[in-house]
This record gives structure tokens, sequence and C-alpha cells, in this order.
């Protein structure tokens, strides 16, 4: 199976989401306090704790800032599956949704527990707005979302990799005067991701800069695909500096470790 990132948009962390719904047949979206709850955690960077969708229309509107920001994939996290529809919708108003103009591909009619992803949406060609995007609770409730992503997908495919990958188990190990070893554990096991990315092209070099800036380095986490599951993980500020070993051609690397929360 093919590996890829997926990295948030460079603006969505720039405004919290606000919270609010949608009733009935209109297009108006209404901030509104008593509607979704907590909802800036589905942008806090961690998956601990959950937004509130407690009434069916409810809608989280997330502002990227400026028309132009258009994303190619959409990931929640929840912490238990749940059935009730889950949609999406763009606008380039902040308050009208305008959710019959939807993002193509984009529909969770089930979200699992852990990350819901998909990835190649497009928003309508006859609309492609690409400023505000909302979360609608179409059917039922939903309790259980603690992080959104909209960003893009950057594929791993036709690239050399080698390297190497593992688990650390937080553990600092500290021996007596009379040679017994005692384990402090600070934290359960973390998987771990080196890369080397060699004879790469100048473009996809382009590529790997702009994911870089868009989570600022070590700052913002994102999601790796292995090939059969998504980890949510942080790059390390040293990764993806480049070697041009012939013109327009280049190495690097990129070391991963896997975010618990």
């Amino acid at each position: 199976m093919a590996k890829y990132f997926i990295y948030p948009n460079a603006n969505l962390y720039s405004a919290d989401p606000v919270g609010g719904d949608q009733t009935g047949g209109t297009t108006d979206f209404d901030a509104d306090a008593t509607s979704a709850t907590n909802e800036t955690r589905l942008t806090d960077v961690s998956i601990a704790t959950a937004a509130g969708m407690p009434a069916q229309y409810d809608t989280v509107q997330f502002d990227l800032t400026a028309s132009g920001n258009t994303i190619d994939s959409i990931a929640v996290y929840s912490t238990a599956t749940n059935t009730n529809d889950l949609d999406w919708y763009a606008n380039d108003s902040a308050t009208t949704s305008a959710y019959a103009t939807g993002i193509t591909g984009s529909s969770m009619d089930t979200v699992s527990a852990g990350w819901t992803v998909r990835t190649g949406v497009t928003v309508s060609s006859s609309s492609p707005a690409t400023r505000y995007y909302y979360m609608r609770q179409s059917v039922g409730t939903n309790n259980t979302l603690t992080e959104v992503i909209l960003g893009t997908q950057l594929s791993l495919t036709n690239v050399t990799l080698s390297g190497q990958e593992g688990t650390n188990y937080g553990n600092d190990l500290m021996v007596s005067h009379g040679g017994n070893e005692f384990s402090n554990q600070r934290h359960g096991g973390k998987k771990f991701w080196n890369f080397s990315l060699e004879h790469i092209n100048s473009s996809y070099k382009t590529s790997l800069e702009t994911m870089r800036d868009a989570v600022d380095g070590a700052h913002y986490k994102f999601l790796y695909y292995d090939g059969s599951s998504y980890n949510y993980v942080r790059m390390s500020d040293d990764s993806l500096r480049f070697k041009e070993i012939a013109y327009g051609v280049y190495d690097t690397t990129i070391k991963l470790t896997e975010q618990l929360s």
C-alpha cells in the first residue's frame, strides 16, 4: 500500500472554530454558543478532549482566513464509532454555509473510533469557496470528536525510502549502589520512523518544503499513513534539510514520532 502524509492547511490554526447551528432547510449559519460546545478543542492539536454537537444540525465553522485556501483531504478523530451523518460544506461567506454546495467525497456516514479520513475531496466547481469550511451534524448527535485536520495529502509513492522504525518506551534506568537496576517509565510505547529520502527532484522538494512550513517544523502534528493505519505524528525540527547531490537532485531525511494525545 502507498504511504502518505496528511498535513493541515497552513491557516487552520489562525482562527478558532466557531460553533453554531443551521436549522431546518436554511443555508444560514448562526453562531450560537449554546449549540456546538468546546468547538475550540477541534483544532487544539490534541486528541485528548472532545467537542460536542448535542443536537441535529449543530455546525462548526472553520475559517482558513483567506479565500483561495483549497484542501484535498479531511480527517477527524473520534473516541468512539458514531453512525450519524457528518457532512462538510464550504462557502466564502461567514454566515451562509450553503449546504446544498457540498464538498465532493467528504461525506462521513459513519465516523469510526480513531481517525476517519477522506482524501481527494473537492469543493463543487459551481461554487469553489475556500475560506470557510463547515462541519454539520446532519443526523442525530455526536459528542466524540476531538480533532479536525483540513489539509493536503502528500504521497510518498515513487520515492526511494530507507531508514529505521521502532518504538520508544520512555524508560529511565537507574542502578543502585549494590548494582540493582530500577526502571521508571515516563510513558507508554511511542512508535518512531526515521526516513531517508534519496534522489528527489526539485518539484517534490518544493512539496516537502510546503508541508514542513505548514506544520512549522516540530510545532504542529499531522498524519502519517504507513500503508495500513493512520498515525498521529510530530516531525523533528531537523527534518527536511536538503543536500543537493546533483543539479536539481536532493537527499533529505524525515524523523517522525507518534503522538499519544
